[in-house]
């Protein structure tokens, strides 16, 4: 009777003990699970956030470059009225980022993130103000008047340019590391579900493993959501190339090659002809797959250390190692006949021997650019640093 009872204990523990294995293995399913879920909330929130900030970037970089085209325009004597091509693209790239941080205000910003995006409002509002202010005096008859009021513009606007441009670009390195503390601690919390797994052993060991396949499959899809966060961070993604940031990092760094190795580089800057009058023809997605197209063409003739980024809107910007002027005005006249649909672009090359900082280099190419539309486009045109060359 005794050894009955003894049994009956023994077998009631066991089962107590299978039990709670049970319930043990349950709970730790529930936080792989959950881990998983979590992560894959926060990762996709943060990378919609900083897709929203570069957007923002980008047409606060826009905003400013066409600001300082208007106020060139008006030292060239242009007639800046309402109608003016550039004066509609600034106020629509206004509108479009103004409508960009009104939807970054109402996401789930963090309070630092939300300082930054105040910041960055104030300094776009200042920005706004200084040129709605210039305006009238840029549409003067008085010559003197535009110079000096496009001077002062230039001047006023450019720190202030700078200023949200450094907001924003805190603002991503906060809403980037909130991704990569998301993810960390939904890893951790994965990892901690399968350390409890193994624990359990013995009786639920056949759970055990069915859990511990779950959880490396979760870890599995964790790692690939990173990755994706990561390209997300270096991709554009209409096109598919690199973005502007990646491009500001390898100029930098084709630079400093240059430099080093004596070979000298050179920088294109391409607009693709007339495509906003594409995009408003036939429509967003066509216009998309236009700078798809562009893009995987221009890819296709670049070597292997070469990079394609795209700068901004309808324009590209590409890098090219070991590569003087002259060869690169060679490659830009067989890229002419590469676009789909009879597409032609115009293009602004610059070479460098690396001993002058990107902005300068750009700024050359940037003038080539403006130089190659006013010949009529569909051509690209050379600036050496003594002048401007123009290829048909």
């Amino acid at each position: 009777m005794v050894r009955k009872v003894r049994f009956a204990k023994s077998m009631a523990a066991s089962a107590l003990a299978v039990m709670v294995l049970v319930f043990a293995a349950l709970v730790s399913s529930w936080i792989g699970l959950d881990a998983e879920s979590r992560g894959r909330g926060a990762v996709a929130q943060a990378a919609q956030l900083e897709r929203d900030v570069a957007q923002a970037q980008a047409l606060a970089s826009r905003a400013a470059a066409l600001q300082s085209e208007i106020a060139l325009e008006a030292l060239r004597g242009a007639q800046l009225d309402e109608s003016h091509a550039r004066v509609i693209d600034y106020r629509e790239t206004l509108q479009a980022l103004r409508e960009g941080l009104a939807r970054l205000q109402v996401a789930p910003l963090a309070p630092g993130e939300r300082e930054r995006l105040a910041a960055a409002q104030q300094s776009i509002e200042r920005f706004v103000a200084i040129h709605a202010a210039a305006a009238p005096h840029l549409r003067a008859p008085s010559r003197v008047t535009k110079l000096q009021a496009a001077g002062a513009l230039l001047d006023a606007a450019r720190p202030v340019a700078d200023e949200a441009a450094a907001q924003v670009r805190a603002l991503e390195r906060l809403v980037a590391a909130r991704a990569a503390a998301a993810a960390e601690a939904a890893d951790d919390a994965a990892q901690r579900a399968r350390v409890l797994l193994i624990l359990f052993g013995g009786a639920s060991l056949l759970l055990a493993l069915t859990l511990a396949r779950t959880l490396s499959g979760t870890l599995a899809r964790r790692a690939q959501l990173v990755g994706q966060l990561a390209e997300l961070a270096r991709v554009d993604a209409v096109t598919g190339v690199f973005n502007r940031r990646v491009w500001d990092e390898e100029l930098a760094r084709g630079l400093e090659r240059a430099r080093r190795t004596g070979r000298r580089c050179s920088v294109g800057l391409v607009d693709l002809d007339h495509f906003k009058r594409y995009n408003d023809t036939y429509g967003h997605q066509r216009g998309d797959a236009l700078l798809r197209a562009a893009a995987q063409a221009f890819g296709t003739r670049l070597r292997g250390d070469d990079l394609i980024a795209r700068f901004g809107g309808d324009e590209f910007a590409v890098l090219l190692h070991g590569c003087d002027l002259d060869q690169a005005i060679q490659l830009f006249e067989r890229l002419q006949n590469m676009l789909p649909g009879g597409q032609t672009f115009s293009a602004g090359l610059a070479d460098s021997e690396g001993r002058e900082g990107a902005a300068q280099v750009l700024a050359r190419a940037d003038e080539a650019l403006y130089r190659a539309k006013e010949l009529g486009r569909n051509r690209s045109v050379g600036a050496p640093a003594s002048g401007l060359r123009s290829v048909a």
